[in-house]
């Protein structure tokens, strides 16, 4: 048995052909449908990006117990648990956020990895003129996309070539598993002009969208709308080639195959640019997900059965006839191909300190945190490390050494318990906090308003939401202080 996954950053569901777009042009993906099973009801577990990841990897929740960082030496890895019982495992990516220090502990479980340089402000090409100070990513951007011109070499292009490169090499062989992990569509909308020019002969300059409130009408969206279409466009070309050579090599027989994102993106929907401090509305929280098992013979068909991203990793182990380890507690996707299983009633979703989310498919439930006094968050960890740096002296003297009565998935490690502070852990004290609690509580139903323009006053589906909230929560050993938070 063999498997891959392509994973992109930031895809939208709602520009896809298969989820109903008719604007993009991305023939490719329509076509993967036609060789995957489609599924309508995926979500996401944790955002955003480094959080998704380590999900991926554990199959578990990440936001109820830290913030944006590295795997930690008592979760269980599935590329490492492949590697273990004798499954080759390769990654090919050029996501930036994995040579930084809140994500590098990520792609050393894997048997081999190769990184791709240059996206999104990512600190590699060295150029002295202009530098001002640390941490400019659009400066950075800037100087890197100066070698970058040519698709030649584009990160995107690069990505691909080198997956390639490795199935080339071992397509014959067996026992395997590829992961090509592409950056795109996250911003910035780079992309070589030919892509741009299937939509617009205008100059559409703006490729970077600011995490923000936005006039859905205005031209900024407009353009970035085209930007973004162009990097599915792109991202679909590319796509096709590894269709194309499964197809050649005759590897639908052998391989299972995963595409999917970690999150969406908001393109001026309900008003905003990008993610993280607004509500979790659909076009961020639910998400393209295409499987194809070569022993499930329901290629072209779609499954409607509730699913999200903690089920990646027992669904691979799952393809390999791995048991999955007892704290990971996703659920394998096979049965709801070959069955209509329903593997979940509910499921969470959301962010480190801010919404806890809950949907059983037709409603989604989102609880916000209830006053600045109340359930103050911590970030149970032993690798104290940020996006961009190590947590500060000043958060490490608030820290306690606790032991895991309250968490067996530490596996008798005692953690750190360190007051969660800052953008990417915040706290009720915080901009972030307050950003988030403006919102309050909020109840769609997706069925009779898929859009989520009318939030509902229902006390009685509430209620049964927040019982089935708390009780994952439970399952999933949620610290103690978030349910204070929330009060529950």
């Amino acid at each position: 048995m063999k498997a891959i996954t392509i994973m992109y950053d930031s895809l939208n569901r709602n520009y896809l052909p298969c989820y109903g777009d008719t604007e993009s042009i991305t023939p490719n993906f329509k076509r993967l449908a036609e060789k995957t099973v489609t599924f309508d009801k995926f979500y996401v577990g944790s955002l955003p990006c480094i959080p998704a990841r380590r999900e991926l990897h554990t199959g578990r929740y990440n936001f109820m117990h830290r913030c944006w960082g590295p795997l930690e030496p008592f979760d269980d890895s599935m590329p490492a648990i492949l590697g273990e019982n004798g499954i080759y495992s390769h990654c090919v990516t050029d996501h930036a956020h994995y040579w930084q220090e809140g994500g590098s502990t990520y792609h050393t479980k894997f048997t081999t990895c190769e990184m791709i340089r240059g996206q999104e402000g990512d600190f590699w090409c060295g150029k002295v003129d202009g530098f001002e100070k640390n941490l400019d990513l659009h400066r950075q951007d800037a100087v890197n996309r100066t070698e970058m011109q040519g698709e030649e070499n584009h990160p995107h292009y690069k990505t691909y070539q080198a997956g390639m490169k490795f199935l080339e090499d071992n397509a014959d062989k067996d026992n395997w598993y590829l992961h090509i992990e592409y950056f795109d569509p996250h911003e910035p909308y780079f992309v070589p002009d030919r892509y741009k020019k299937m939509y617009t002969d205008q100059a559409a300059e703006f490729d970077w969208p600011f995490y923000g409130e936005v006039d859905e009408a205005s031209d900024e969206v407009k353009e970035a709308r085209i930007n973004y279409r162009a990097v599915l466009s792109m991202m679909d070309h590319y796509l096709g080639k590894i269709l194309d050579f499964m197809d050649e090599h005759d590897m639908w027989k052998d391989t299972m195959l995963i595409v999917n994102t970690d999150h969406g993106y908001l393109l001026g929907e309900h008003g905003f640019f990008g993610k993280n401090y607004m509500p979790n509305y659909e076009q961020i929280t639910h998400t393209p997900f295409f499987l194809h098992h070569p022993d499930l013979d329901f290629d072209g068909e779609r499954r409607d059965e509730l699913a999200q991203t903690i089920d990646i990793a027992p669904t691979i182990l799952d393809c390999f006839h791995i048991e999955k380890p007892k704290d990971m507690l996703g659920k394998s996707l096979l049965p709801v191909i070959s069955d209509h299983k329903k593997i979940h009633d509910y499921i969470l979703f959301g962010y480190f300190g801010k919404h806890v989310n809950i949907t059983d498919g037709r409603y989604v439930y989102m609880r916000s945190g209830r006053s600045a006094e109340k359930g103050i968050l911590n970030n149970y960890t032993l690798i104290p490390l940020h996006m961009f740096e190590p947590f500060s002296v000043a958060e490490l003297k608030e820290a306690d050494t606790v032991l895991t009565d309250e968490f067996s998935f530490t596996k008798g490690a005692p953690v750190m318990k360190i007051p969660a502070s800052g953008e990417t852990s915040p706290n009720n004290s915080c901009y972030w906090f307050e950003q988030h609690m403006k919102y309050g509580d909020l109840l769609f139903d997706l069925e009779t308003d898929p859009g989520q323009q009318n939030p509902l006053k229902d006390p009685e589906t509430e209620a049964r939401m927040k019982a089935a909230m708390k009780e994952l929560m439970k399952e999933n050993e949620a610290p103690s202080e978030l349910y204070e938070r929330i009060e529950l």
